[in-house]
């Protein structure tokens, strides 16, 4: 299954730079992304903790974000909420009597790390700032 975690994180952090200032709720959010509204706030707590919006509990509390759209790149958001690696390397045992084998898990490692590294460089050239200029 696909991990869609980022994807409804930006589409979140999007919204919230869309309605800057304004104070949102985990219904209205769910709503937009069309989810369930404790999924998003799952993702809001992970957005909280990285400094990347506030919450504010209570009948007219909400979420919004703390700095400027200009401020946050999706790379940022992509580190709040997401805990593992693009790709990962196999962790199966290799074979001992292959050259091959024996060497995958370094030259795939390598792999995996390039494009991790142009990812998140991309990740970081993109601001919510620019994503609310299309919307």
């Amino acid at each position: 299954m696909l991990d869609q975690r980022f994807a409804a994180s930006v589409h979140i952090m999007t919204l919230l730079a869309y309605n800057a200032g304004e104070l949102m709720t985990s219904e209205y959010l769910a709503k937009s992304i069309r989810t369930n509204p404790t999924v998003v706030r799952r993702l809001l707590a992970k957005m909280v903790e990285a400094g990347l919006i506030e919450s504010f509990k209570g009948k007219a509390g909400g979420v919004r974000m703390v700095k400027s759209p200009k401020e946050v790149s999706l790379k940022d958001i992509y580190k709040a909420v997401s805990n593992k690696a693009l790709i990962n390397c196999r962790e199966s045992e290799p074979q001992k009597l292959c050259a091959v084998s024996c060497s995958m898990k370094n030259i795939f490692s390598e792999v995996a790390q390039g494009l991790e590294n142009s990812s998140m460089t991309y990740l970081s050239k993109i601001k919510l700032s620019d994503l609310t200029a299309k919307v």
